[in-house]
């Protein structure tokens, strides 16, 4: 069954000012760390936020973003670290000012630190007082930003090994395109450079960094681009998003010993009795919620995440495994499910295929570069970090 993800993400604002050293690939590293949960599913009931995420981060302006809405960072804290095995280092790497070595490539404890010291530097001014030593460590932005870098490598790596290029005219029109270079009479020379200084960056350094960036959108582009949706993946999905359920519920107590009545209950229906009666028979009770929309659980149900998620893949009839929440456990049978009026699925087919086909190309993409980080040859001096 296909998986989607839920894209909880708000609009980055920003303005042009600042007098700090900014560039395109910091605020990719902020996008990437912002958008760690990218990698989390959380079934169909995530597929109405998800519109539009991708469209405002191409925007040119978010080059130069310098403020983040709080809520923003607060709430992707829980999910954003994503660290895909780093492997053990030798002990010269530290010797030769390395800390680590990416398929041949090495990223320099300079670079590294400087790098880490702009993103320390960027969330300080986005975040103010509120930005401490135990943010710094609940961010864990010293091991985002050594993975932003080594997977910018690979990516790079992946670029040059078919040939993905950046045109000086592709570079130029780039550059034209930023609003932050141009006034009343459009993009100059003059205005660019000023911008530049202010922002303590030289061209060679910015073009060089939107060099990269652009070869980074168009592997992004090549690997999205290759992802379909099928008609039966479309129907499937709107369905599924748009039904309305019955289901019988057991809630048992969290824990071991929610584990051990459940297994109880289990044997029973193995047996052949219902689960009202097996539950029954262990000391507990089954409950009859519905018809409920799919992505909205009852709100009896006190894990309302676990429960959608396991009753997502359920067919009428079926009895799910122990659902382990939080503040309870659950075990949960699917009585009966209405779909939604095929004419719905008609009116609303190209707008949700739309979307559907967003979410899908994130998940293959971010799966794709899971396995580029896995299949790498990576060693890192830790000590360094």
């Amino acid at each position: 069954m296909l998986r989607v993800f839920s894209i909880r993400f708000q609009k980055l604002q920003g303005v042009l000012a600042s007098d700090k050293p900014e560039t395109p690939c910091q605020y990719r590293h902020l996008y990437s760390i912002l958008t760690a949960s990218f990698e989390q599913p959380h079934g169909f009931s995530g597929l109405k936020k998800g519109i539009g995420m991708l469209r405002r981060m191409r925007e040119g302006g978010a080059y130069f973003i310098k403020g983040v809405m709080l809520v923003v960072v607060v709430t992707f804290i829980a999910t954003i670290f994503v660290v895909w095995g780093v492997k053990s280092t030798p002990g010269d790497l530290a010797r030769r000012g390395v800390v680590a070595s990416v398929a041949g490539a090495e990223i320099t404890t300079e670079d590294y630190q400087r790098a880490v010291r702009q993103q320390i530097e960027m969330f300080r001014r986005m975040l103010g007082d509120k930005f401490d030593e135990k943010m710094l460590e609940t961010l864990n932005i010293k091991e985002q930003v050594l993975e932003q870098m080594i997977r910018r490598i690979l990516v790079m790596q992946f670029a040059e090994q078919r040939g993905i290029t950046v045109t000086p005219e592709e570079l130029t029109e780039e550059i034209r395109r930023f609003p932050a270079f141009g006034g009343k009479d459009g993009f100059t020379r003059q205005r660019y450079l000023q911008v530049l200084q202010t922002n303590r960056l030289t061209p060679e350094r910015f073009e060089a960094d939107l060099r990269r960036e652009l070869i980074e959108r168009k592997v992004e582009s090549l690997i999205r681009g290759a992802v379909r949706v099928s008609e039966d993946e479309v129907r499937d999905g709107f369905q599924r998003l748009n039904r309305r359920l019955t289901v019988e519920v057991v809630q048992l107590p969290a824990g071991d010993e929610g584990k051990k009545l459940a297994d109880t209950i289990t044997v029973a229906i193995g047996q052949g009795k219902s689960l009202a009666d097996a539950a029954k028979e262990a000391g507990a009770s089954a409950h009859t919620f519905g018809p409920f929309p799919a992505t909205a659980p009852p709100g009896e149900i006190q894990d309302p995440g676990p429960f959608r998620q396991a009753v997502d893949v359920l067919k009428p009839g079926e009895t799910s495994p122990l659902i382990a929440g939080q503040k309870a456990s659950y075990l949960v049978r699917l009585v009966k499910q209405q779909d939604p009026p095929q004419e719905d699925f008609a009116k609303e087919k190209a707008i949700f295929q739309d979307q559907l086909l967003l979410q899908k190309r994130a998940e293959v993409f971010a799966d794709w570069l899971r396995q580029l980080r896995v299949q790498a040859k990576v060693t890192v001096d830790r000590e360094s970090l």
